[in-house]
């Protein structure tokens, strides 16, 4: 009786670990999937986020707004806010990829720039040897980049091309734009693989690849209507109170 009980036993903790196994490989399986769409630059990343959404939520909240998904930060445009560390992290060509980071920059004179990518407690040798299928090439001192294109939007038939002309310091033209995979170290232990457009970005250019930016600046846009309403409001009452004719006590009455 003993030992059927054991038998049992055993026979369930078994299937357990089997189920756990698979529950485990499947999470992998879809981690991949959309760690490899990223690394292509492409729309094709927020795609995998929206059909893995279930099962990434265990990392990280998603958030899906116009039938878009993607992962939110607090503000693209604030440098303290524009990254989000995972619930928990996961593995992926044995990198520990542990937050997400979304960046957006403007300036007068060199355009536009977008960036989105992963946080990976990794040194950056590290990382470049396990995405040793991806042809790294030096931008800087510190900086890698790969699969760098260019986007002529004043040519006759515009389209992304190869561009090797990456390096830095030398900006777009205006009517250039530019896309890049980027690795960059963090700290010794930490680094960010990133993907970038910048230069004269056209928005309908720039939604085909980041379609989540146009809920995003949406949600900016409305945001800044908003406070822009509330200081409107307050200018108006403390105008009122300045104006308003202050009532002087009358001591010309006296107590009988």
């Amino acid at each position: 009786m003993l030992l059927k009980k054991l038998s049992v036993l055993v026979s369930t903790l078994l299937i357990s670990c089997m189920a756990f196994s698979a529950q485990n490989q499947q999470d992998i399986n879809k981690t991949d999937k959309i760690m490899k769409a990223f690394l292509a630059c492409d729309n094709q990343f927020f795609k995998q986020l929206a059909l893995y959404k279930d099962g990434f939520n265990q990392y990280v909240d998603l958030t899906t707004a116009d039938n878009v998904t993607y992962i939110p930060v607090e503000s693209i445009e604030s440098h303290d806010k524009n990254k989000v560390m995972f619930k928990k992290p996961f593995q992926y060509r044995g990198l520990t990829i542990s937050g997400y980071q979304n960046v957006y920059l403007t300036t007068t004179a060199s355009g536009q720039f977008y960036y989105w990518g992963f946080i990976v407690d990794n040194a950056i040798d590290d990382v470049k040897n396990a995405l040793d299928t991806i042809h790294w090439s030096k931008f800087n001192t510190q900086i890698y980049t790969a699969n760098t294109k260019i986007y002529d939007t004043q040519s006759h038939s515009p389209n992304w091309q190869d561009n090797p002309y990456s390096i830095d310091g030398v900006l777009p033209k205006i009517g250039n734009i530019e896309k890049s995979l980027y690795l960059e170290p963090i700290s010794d232990k930490q680094s960010l693989v990133s993907c970038s457009i910048q230069g004269d970005v056209d928005k309908q250019i720039l939604y085909v690849t980041r379609p989540d930016i146009k809920p995003i600046l949406k949600k900016i846009e409305l945001e800044r209507k908003q406070k822009l309403k509330l200081d409107n409001k307050q200018k108006e009452i403390e105008q009122k109170r300045q104006f308003q004719p202050q009532v002087k006590p009358n001591h010309s009455l006296k107590n009988n």
